[in-house]
């Protein structure tokens, strides 16, 4: 089976969803009969794996280009896919709009990884995948089929709870909070720095992009901005809690690696932490006393704390491994080929 997964996103910031499809993408061409293609734009090139066919297309270009758009459609034709896979909303319109000029016989498939005001591309869909329920609601009445994002096992082993603080100038008796993630406005980071201010804890958020500097601008004495980190797997072992402000999401990749870690989630009710989490770890607020008052609740249970969530660690270690999730793609795109 021929696969062509389409990326549109300009980079060169890579999110979850980037990461999500590069790690589909290396497990499934192990699977039989699956010769994979990539388009996506030239910096994500050293996301996949050399067994990928990888073939770069400039996308910071308007999804409404013309010269994208011929870009695309020679590409497909050079490539003769069985299945053109979709992900974003940004690479669905980019598919929908030149289907008319595609082989017939091709299946094309969308994957929805976050809340959209517009879904009208994926209309023109044969199926939409969605990483979340929320975001499944999102779409209706289009029909679409969950399957959550996948992660693999953390391979370094835990960090040093007292190097970590020493290395950060941070107390390690205290209590340490985590925040991961990139720095962008929707992750809404600067809730949990507010927050910060009187906990009697150690926060510390992992993590680069645009908001940096306000948000250390932001920071008292108990808070650190790491950085983006490549131990970052290895710190949730020695943490606490991990806390999510985000407005929007589609299916968190830090919450899940969080959980199979066995570190508890605080999280808004965006999709994703909706399906996984306890109704006792949301949060419905973000004000400034609110997001205190939930988080110092639940450092001065942290054993309770833990123990709520030990259904979701077990759910993450055993249905969300990346093998599973690229299994379970794939049979969507036999059962589709077979229709």
């Amino acid at each position: 089976m021929k696969i062509l997964l389409i990326l549109a996103s300009t980079g060169p910031m890579i999110g979850g969803m980037e990461r999500q499809v590069a790690l589909q993408a290396k497990h499934m061409c192990e699977l039989t009969n699956a010769d994979i293609t990539v388009i996506a734009a030239p910096c994500f090139q050293d996301l996949f794996s050399n067994k990928i066919n990888f073939l770069p297309i400039n996308m910071s270009r308007s999804r409404r280009n013309l010269a994208l758009l011929l870009s695309f459609y020679q590409a497909i034709q050079k490539n003769t896919p069985d299945i053109i896979h979709a992900h974003g909303h940004k690479a669905a319109s980019i598919v929908s709009t030149i289907k008319p000029f595609l082989n017939k016989q091709i299946k094309l498939i969308a994957t929805a990884h976050n809340v959209k005001k517009n879904n009208r591309p994926l209309k023109k869909m044969d199926e939409v995948f969605v990483v979340s329920e929320g975001i499944q609601n999102a779409v209706k009445p289009i029909h679409s089929i969950v399957i959550h994002n996948g992660i693999e096992p953390c391979t370094l082993p835990p960090s040093s709870r007292s190097s970590f603080c020493k290395e950060l100038g941070l107390d390690p008796k205290q209590p340490l909070i985590l925040g991961v993630g990139r720095l962008v406005k929707t992750k809404q980071f600067e809730c949990l720095v507010r927050a910060a201010k009187s906990l009697s804890a150690n926060v510390v958020i992992l993590g680069d992009g645009p908001e940096r500097n306000q948000l250390e601008a932001l920071a008292s004495e108990n808070v650190r901005l790491a950085g983006y980190r490549s131990d970052t797997r290895s710190l949730l072992y020695i943490a606490d809690m991990m806390v999510i402000c985000a407005n929007r999401d589609g299916f968190s990749l830090a919450l899940i690696e969080a959980l199979h870690s066995h570190l508890p989630v605080l999280s808004t009710r965006v999709p994703g932490a909706q399906d996984l989490l306890p109704e006792s770890c949301l949060i419905d607020s973000t004000d400034e006393t609110n997001l205190r008052n939930i988080i110092q609740n639940h450092l001065h249970n942290l054993e309770q704390l833990k123990q709520s969530q030990e259904k979701q660690f077990h759910y993450v270690e055993t249905e969300l491994k990346i093998e599973r999730v690229a299994e379970k793609t794939y049979a969507q795109y036999l059962e589709l080929l077979r229709h």
